[in-house]
C-alpha cells in the first residue's frame, strides 16, 4: 500500500536544514497570527502563498505547514487569556480556559492547551496517513442525504447533551442558531431572507461576531458592576498553582484520545470544521464526566477537549484535498492553490505522481508538533502573567478587542453591531438558564444541513423518502430519534421523582 522509496524522500527532504528552519518559522508565524483576533492561520498562508512560488514543492508545503499547525494552535492564547477566540475553533477552548484565567491559572491552561493540541495533531498525522484511503472512499459513497443525517444527529447530540436540565430549553437554543444561520441569501435560489431590507445582511452573519458576543460579551456583561476581592499572591505561590499535576494528567488523557479520534473522522468528511469537532468532543467529555457541572467553571479537562479535537483535524482536512481534489476547509482550499502553483493535481493518482510531496506533508505535520511545543512555552512563558491585570481593566480590554476582532472580519461596522446584539442575547439566554452550546452548533451547521436537505430533494424529484432509503442517513436520522426520546423519558422521569 506504501511507497517506502517515496516515504523515505518525503521524510528527507523534509528534514534537510533548509525545510527545518522553514517549519520553525512557519510555526511562529502561524502561533502569532492565530493569537491575533480576526486573524487566523489561513490568513496567513494567504498572505505568505507568494513566497513559496519560487521554493521547490517539499520546502514550500514545509512552510505552509508550519503555519498550519501554528495557527491551529494558536487561536487558544486569546481564548484563555481575555475569553475572545482567535479562530472559531478555539472558541470551546474559552469556555474554561478563561475561568481558569480568573482564577489565576491561565498558565496551567495554557500549558494544557498545548499539550493538548500537540498530542491531538501528532497522533492524528499517525494515523491518518493509514486511514487515507478507507475515510476518502467512505466520504466519496456519502450523497447530500447522508450529509443532512450527519448534521441533524450533530445538532442533536448537542442538544440532547447540553441541556440536562430541560429539553424545552435546548429546542429553543436550537431554534435560535437556526433562525440566526438562516438569515441571508438562499443557498440554492439565492432570494434574501430575514434581512428586513438590511443590506449589511445580505451576506449572512459571520461567525467571529455571534460567537464572540455570545460566549465572551456576555460573560463580561455579567461580571458588569461584580467586585472582585483580589488577593495577594507570591510569584512562588501563583507558579506553584499553575504547574499540572499527575492526578490532572491522568484526567485528562481519556478526552484527548477521545478528541484524537473525532478529530480524525471530522477532519476528513469535507463540509464539517474544526469547531465541529471541538464541540462534539467537549460535549461527549463533559457527558461521560462524573462531575459535568464543573465544565464552564474552569475544568482542565474541557480545555484538552477541545484543544486536542481541533487540532487532530489538521491533518484528516488535507485527505480529501489529496485524494478527491475536494477541499474540506476554506485552509484547505489555499493548499489546493500550492499544490496546482507547484504543479501537482490533487486526485486519485497524486500518490504516483507526487508520492514524495504527500508523504512530505504528513511527516511535517508531525515535525511541526514537535517544534510547537518549543515555540509554544516560548509564548506563553509571558503570557501566563496577565492574569495579574486587575478586572477591572481587563474587561474594557475584551470588549474592545472584541470589536477590534469584529470589526476585522470584513471591515464593516455592522459586524460590531451584531457582536453588541449576541452580547445582550448571551446575556438574556444566561438569566434564564439556556444553553449558549446548542445555539453555536445549530448556527455553524444551519447552513449545510438546509443546502443538503434541498440538494437531496432535488436529486429525489420532491420524495422525501430518499432520507430513509439512503443508508448513511437512515442510521443517523434514527440514532438522533433514539437520543431524542431517551433524553425525553429521563427528564420526565427525574422531574416526577422530584
Amino acid at each position: 500500500m506504501f511507497d517506502t522509496n517515496m516515504m523515505l524522500q518525503g521524510f528527507l527532504g523534509m528534514i534537510t536544514p533548509f525545510s527545518m528552519l522553514l517549519m520553525i518559522l512557519g510555526v511562529a508565524i502561524g502561533s502569532i497570527f492565530g493569537a491575533i483576533p480576526g486573524l487566523t492561520g489561513g490568513i496567513a498562508i494567504a498572505i505568505l502563498l507568494p513566497l513559496t512560488f519560487r521554493l521547490e514543492a517539499i520546502p514550500a508545503m514545509a512552510l505552509l505547514i508550519g503555519i498550519y499547525v501554528g495557527g491551529a494552535y494558536g487561536g487558544s492564547i486569546p481564548a484563555i487569556l481575555f475569553g475572545t477566540p482567535g479562530a472559531p475553533e478555539a472558541s470551546v477552548t474559552s469556555f474554561d480556559g478563561y475561568p481558569m484565567m480568573k482564577k489565576g491559572q491561565g498558565g496551567k491552561a495554557l500549558k494544557t492547551a498545548l499539550y493538548a493540541s500537540c498530542a491531538g495533531n501528532f497522533f492524528a498525522s499517525i494515523t491518518t496517513i493509514t486511514m487515507m484511503m478507507g475515510l476518502s472512499r467512505l466520504a466519496l459513497m456519502m450523497n447530500a442525504p447522508d450529509y443532512f443525517g450527519i448534521v441533524i444527529f450533530s445538532i442533536v447530540l448537542i442538544a440532547t447533551i447540553g441541556c440536562k436540565e430541560s429539553w424545552i430549553k435546548g429546542l429553543i437554543a436550537v431554534f435560535l442558531g437556526l433562525a440566526a444561520g438562516f438569515i441571508g441569501g438562499d443557498p440554492i435560489t439565492g432570494i434574501l431572507r430575514y434581512t428586513f431590507g438590511n443590506r449589511y445582511l445580505m451576506s449572512g452573519l459571520d461567525l467571529i461576531p455571534v460567537l464572540v458576543g455570545l460566549f465572551v460579551g456576555s460573560e463580561v456583561l455579567a461580571e458588569a458592576g461584580i467586585i472582585h476581592k483580589r488577593e495577594t499572591v507570591s510569584v512562588e505561590e501563583f507558579k506553584k498553582n499553575n504547574k499540572i499535576s499527575k492526578e490532572e494528567i491522568r484526567a485528562c488523557l481519556p478526552s484527548i484520545f477521545s478528541g484524537t479520534v473525532i478529530g480524525s473522522i471530522i477532519g476528513a468528511l469535507p463540509g464539517l470544521n474544526a469547531a465541529v469537532s471541538a464541540t462534539l468532543n467537549y460535549s461527549f467529555v463533559k457527558k461521560i464526566s462524573k462531575n459535568p457541572d464543573s465544565f464552564g467553571q474552569g475544568n482542565i479537562a474541557g480545555i484538552s477537549a477541545a484543544e486536542s479535537a481541533n487540532n487532530a483535524t489538521a491533518g484528516p482536512t488535507l485527505v480529501p484535498l489529496l485524494t478527491l481534489g475536494i477541499p474540506g476547509s476554506g485552509t484547505a482550499a489555499i493548499f489546493l492553490g500550492a499544490l496546482t502553483i507547484q504543479g501537482i493535481v490533487p486526485g486519485p493518482t497524486i500518490f504516483r505522481d507526487a508520492g514524495d510531496v504527500v508523504y512530505g506533508i504528513f511527516f511535517a505535520l508531525m515535525i511541526c508538533t514537535v517544534l510547537l511545543l518549543i515555540v509554544g512555552r516560548v509564548l506563553i512563558g509571558g503570557a501566563q502573567y496577565i492574569s495579574f491585570i486587575p478586572t477591572e481593566i481587563l474587561n474594557p480590554i475584551i470588549i474592545l478587542t472584541c470589536c477590534a476582532g469584529a470589526f476585522s472580519v470584513n471591515n464593516r461596522v455592522s459586524s460590531v453591531f451584531i457582536l453588541l446584539a449576541f452580547m445582550v442575547i448571551g446575556y438574556l439566554m444566561r438569566v434564564m438558564k439556556i444553553p449558549t452550546l446548542p445555539l453555536l452548533i445549530s448556527f455553524l451547521l444551519g447552513g449545510m444541513m438546509e443546502s443538503n436537505f434541498r440538494r437531496a430533494l432535488l436529486l429525489s424529484g420532491g420524495d422525501y423518502g430518499i432520507f430513509i432509503t439512503s443508508k448513511f442517513s437512515a442510521f443517523f436520522l434514527l440514532v438522533s430519534l433514539g437520543m431524542i426520546v431517551y433524553t425525553v423519558l429521563q427528564q420526565t422521569i427525574l422531574k416526577r421523582k422530584k
